[in-house]
């Protein structure tokens, strides 16, 4: 046969506190409730959130693409019909003709009703000056742009638009020029600066937002509505719009840009995200709160309501536990009872067996010839030992008999205080023998009990004879009666050493005793416990708060 061997630890034999197990429950109830609550809500705000957002930017971003492409529209609309404008007058009149001072400051004025140019001149194909109608006569009389990119442009494609420059003015604008088909002569026009800008101005780009014109260089053709100066090199990346209108989102802005003037300038759009989106960033916020307000109050509820399931949860299992050892305790002393019972009844009979063989011998002794006998008196002696040890083991014999047997009880009307008295006299002199001072506080007026008053001495005895006992010397006994709710109670208290912890769980059991070997029978608190069972009251032990034991003996009162 094989034996199989293993150790196991003590940690895992060691019983888990309940309060502990209990303090866990709170928690995972708590917790459980809170996520099945709260996470509902912060799921339905981030994906509300999420996807306001989203449909938000979907909506600006094609709303900024529109309006870019409507602007670009009309942008080159206008350059177009300037263009278109000059070049007619260029097939309608001759160089001589608008080379004329006067002929030429007349179709200024008729072109310029709308205030769209600033001047207009007359340039030959050597890049001369031969005319010039404008705020800027003293500058630009007698000067040659023979030289001038935007010269030598058009003297090769015809007709031109150009960049903004300073050129012989010293001031920022850009101008249209147109070629005659031969090329011999320039009609050129400065567009109003301010007038052209104001076709960006009126962009709806929302706040923070910006709207302007770059060419292939990356530099302002019109002014920034936010007053930058120039393009960081990572948002040229973003704005740059060869053949066609684009889109694009990043973390702070959006960009809608468009390629104008035949692809040499870049039209953009943009729209700041976060200034934009304030109000949705300031009701998500709100939201915030308002579900940070709710899990405080969901945790304060639940915590409460949790709290208070699991306390009567705790305190209902700690009855059925406590009713679960009361019921061990009356089936251990019922077993007990029919033990004593047994083993009184086999005991009774050799004892007295023993006393009549004793009662035999001593008759036996005083019809022999006491002369001839000499140890007669220790004979004698030696029979009042038996018969004496055999009367004490006859008491311990009568008080199984009584602990095991059910007595039919005669219950009646018992003042408390007066039984308490009558039993505490009986050992008045033993007391005093020791110097133990008997205190009352009985409370007065106490309703009277139906009751075993006899038991329920038998109860106060054993309880005041432990006392004494463990006591000694010199100490007080303080005996109180009161009322709580429906039961009578009487409280003992003494100042002897107390109790160990050990000991009071195993008070009440059979046989258990704190005495010196010899001293005692373990059976009286035992007998006192079953009693107080039939009674239908109850018995407990404790230790005082300022030392010493308190036995507590409860009778209901009706």
């Amino acid at each position: 046969m094989k034996i199989y061997t293993g150790t196991i630890s003590m940690k895992d034999l060691k019983l888990k506190s309940s309060g502990t197990y209990y303090a866990r429950q709170k928690q995972l109830f708590v917790l459980v409730v809170i996520i099945v609550s709260v996470l509902p809500l912060l799921i339905i705000s981030w994906t509300a959130s999420h996807y306001y957002k989203k449909s938000w930017l979907e909506k600006t971003s094609a709303e900024l693409a529109g309006l870019v492409d409507s602007r670009k529209e009309i942008i080159d609309l206008f350059l177009d019909n300037q263009e278109n404008m000059l070049f007619s007058f260029v097939k309608l009149y001759s160089v001589d003709h608008l080379s004329d001072q006067k002929n030429l400051e007349k179709l200024f004025l008729a072109m310029d009703r709308s205030g769209v140019m600033v001047d207009l001149g007359v340039i030959d194909s050597k890049g001369k000056h031969l005319a010039y109608t404008g705020p800027y006569q003293r500058q630009l009389t007698g000067k040659n742009y023979s030289e001038a990119a935007w010269f030598i442009e058009v003297m090769r494609s015809g007709r031109y638009i150009s960049d903004v420059f300073t050129g012989y003015r010293n001031e920022p604008h850009f101008v249209v020029a147109v070629a005659d088909p031969g090329k011999t002569w320039i009609l050129r026009a400065t567009i109003n600066s301010e007038l052209f800008n104001s076709l960006l101005a009126s962009a709806g780009v929302g706040p923070g937002g910006d709207a302007y014109i770059i060419n292939r260089a990356g530099e302002f053709q019109t002014p920034s509505l936010l007053g930058e100066k120039a393009l960081s090199a990572v948002e040229r990346t973003q704005v740059t719009a060869k053949d066609k209108a684009l889109v694009r989102i990043t973390d702070k802005y959006i960009y809608a840009a468009a390629p104008i003037n035949n692809g040499d300038w870049t039209l953009v759009l943009k729209t700041d995200i976060n200034t934009s989106l304030s109000e949705f960033y300031l009701a998500r916020r709100r939201d915030i709160l308002i579900i940070l307000f709710a899990s405080l109050i969901i945790l304060v509820v639940s915590t409460l309501i949790v709290r208070s399931m699991v306390n009567k949860i705790e305190d209902a299992d700690k009855k059925r536990m406590a009713l679960n050892n009361r019921m061990l305790q009356v089936e251990k002393m019922a077993l007990v009872g029919r033990l004593a019972a047994s083993v009184a009844h086999e005991i009774n009979n050799p004892l007295q067996i023993i006393t009549n063989q004793a009662g035999w011998v001593d008759e036996l002794l005083e019809e022999e010839d006491q002369g001839l006998l000499k140890n007669i008196d220790e004979y004698r002696d030696s029979i009042k030992k038996i018969r004496e040890n055999v009367k004490r083991a006859g008491v311990i014999t009568r008080r199984l008999l009584g602990f095991s047997r059910a007595n039919d009880f005669e219950k009646t009307e018992t003042d408390i205080n007066h039984l308490i008295e009558e039993t505490a006299a009986l050992l008045a002199n033993e007391a005093s023998a020791h110097r133990i001072t008997f205190r009352y506080f009985l409370e007065q007026g106490l309703t009277r009990v139906v009751t075993d008053a006899s038991q329920l001495q038998q109860v106060f005895l054993n309880i005041l004879d432990n006392a004494i006992d463990a006591i000694g010397q010199d100490g007080t006994i303080s005996i109180t009666t009161r009322i709580n709710g429906n039961q009578l109670v009487a409280e003992f208290k003494d100042t002897g050493p107390g109790l160990s912890p050990d000991a009071i769980k195993k008070l009440f059991d059979p046989f258990y005793t704190t005495k010196e070997i010899g001293k005692g029978t373990g059976l009286g608190l035992s007998i006192s416990f079953s009693i107080m069972q039939r009674l239908g009251g109850d018995i407990k032990a404790e230790n005082g708060k300022e030392g010493g034991s308190v036995f507590t003996v409860m009778l209901p009162m009706q």
